[in-house]
């Protein structure tokens, strides 16, 4: 992401950073979590989106908004712990 590998505290916590990440994700309900993967890493637009999987632009809507509060949710303590490592710890 955007800490140098020569601080080892910075590069472990973006590890488990990425690995939590990848982890909420892939909790996500499986039609949320496919939504959200093709709109955020294949790039796609809510149109190709509902088209590609025969449902509503809403509903594509609907599913990043939840996925997008569930990760929010789920990550918000390694929020807490980057901020203090970015401002207190580097």
């Amino acid at each position: 992401l955007f800490i140098e590998k020569d601080h080892p505290l910075g590069y472990l916590l973006e590890q488990e950073l990425e690995e939590e990440l990848e982890r909420s994700i892939e909790a996500l309900p499986e039609e949320c979590r496919v939504v959200f993967k093709k709109s955020r890493f294949e790039q796609k637009k809510y149109e190709e989106i509902a088209r590609e999987l025969n449902i509503s632009v809403n509903t594509v809507k609907y599913h990043i908004k939840n996925a997008l509060a569930f990760l929010q949710k789920r990550m918000a303590g390694y929020l807490k712990i980057l901020v203090w490592y970015i401002f207190l710890g580097n």
